[in-house]
């Protein structure tokens, strides 16, 4: 059973890249994806994660667990980029339905309430994953090198 789990984490991953990957057609546009994740990322995650993503934002010293490293995610899990992981834990609504409370904020929440001042209600999820996505091609960007 968790080798199913893993195949089907994996296919779900690259279905998401490939998605991705084909929705931006130019380099223009990859461009404008990658901005767009890195301002949320300035405007979202800096504060803990800090503005070069290693962990030492200005709140990490009043926070009881020390944010992640986050140019570390290709190393840590053997050169492989978990997309559909980072996804949930950056949306965290369904994990705090399993897991109960958690340190990082939910930013799906969020998002989602954010949205509603530029879309219907009912594009309002496809508006926060794509926020969540630009966020996840950014932080693939900054990844440092496997050796």
């Amino acid at each position: 059973m968790a080798t199913f789990n893993k195949l089907l984490i994996t296919s779900m991953q690259c279905a998401l890249l490939f998605s991705i990957l084909v929705n931006i057609s130019t380099a223009r546009e990859l461009d404008n994806a990658l901005l767009k994740g890195e301002e949320e990322y300035q405007r979202s995650c800096s504060l803990c994660h800090g503005e070069d993503a290693k962990g030492d934002g200005p709140y990490s010293i009043a926070l009881v667990f020390k944010p992640s490293d986050l140019t570390q995610i290709l190393r840590e899990n053997d050169g492989e980029f978990p997309f559909l992981e980072i996804y949930f834990v950056i949306d965290g609504r369904d994990m705090t339905k399993v897991h109960g409370t958690r340190l990082m904020p939910i930013w799906g929440d969020r998002y989602n309430d954010e949205s509603w001042s530029h879309a219907s209600p009912e594009y309002s999820d496809t508006l926060v994953r794509g926020r969540i996505f630009e966020l996840l091609l950014y932080l693939y960007s900054i990844q440092e090198p496997v050796k």
